[in-house]
């Protein structure tokens, strides 16, 4: 049996905060001896947002920001099967056809404190929470603006919530703050230094050579 952990999202670009995610997960389990993987999951992009950078562009940044990992041994991948599916796209769609790949496996969604937040108003959310074991990062100690049916299935006991189905995971694992939309912003502005600080050299320079996020 292997915990597949996989975190989703646009990686419109990958940044460091997305890897110390999926890398403290991976960490966790493997100091408990436990055989884990990772799977970056692109998302084909949100109905509530505007169109994502080509998903080429995106598979090959994440590919740039994966490569040092892979090659220190980390068993880390890319899952783009959400690319190939006609939206709306459901987490939960995403979910059942991986049980039905690794059926004698455990699956981890890694998410940020945002999204767990934000839980509630996911489709089918329920079901999600039931079917797949949820391990949260980010601002999760303002349990307050958490809903209350939410955070009784929260635990902070690693050993708890891998024993239970249905729990989620409060990670207190420092994340550094730093989103997506922030590096666009810097590269839009041509402030190098900052977005080095931010993300992988090669990926700062796939960004640059490919022109993207850039104006004028």
């Amino acid at each position: 049996m292997t915990y597949r952990i996989y975190l989703g999202g646009s990686f419109d670009p990958i940044h460091h905060a997305h890897l110390q995610m999926a890398m403290a997960a991976f960490r966790r389990l493997s100091l408990l001896g436990l055989p884990a993987t990772i799977s970056l999951l692109p998302t084909a992009g949100n109905p509530f947002k505007p169109p994502p950078t080509p998903a080429m562009h995106r598979m090959n940044m994440i590919e740039h920001a994966i490569t040092p990992l892979i090659a220190s041994g980390i068993m880390i991948g890319i899952d783009d099967s959400e690319l190939a599916r006609t939206p709306p796209i459901y987490t939960i769609d995403t979910v059942r056809l991986l049980q039905k790949k690794y059926p004698n496996d455990v699956l981890i969604f890694v998410i940020g404190g945002d999204s767990l937040h934000t839980l509630p108003t996911w489709h089918s959310h329920e079901k999600l929470i039931n079917a797949v074991k949820l391990w949260a990062f980010g601002r999760i100690g303002t349990a307050d603006k958490i809903d209350a049916s939410l955070m009784a299935r929260c635990t902070t006991d690693l050993s708890q919530f891998l024993a239970e189905n249905g729990r989620i995971f409060l990670d207190s694992s420092p994340i550094a703050a730093m989103s997506s939309s922030q590096i666009r912003t810097l590269i839009a502005k041509q402030n190098w230094q900052q977005a080095t600080d931010l993300v992988n050299d090669e990926v700062l320079a796939y960004i640059l050579t490919n022109k993207l996020y850039q104006t004028g």
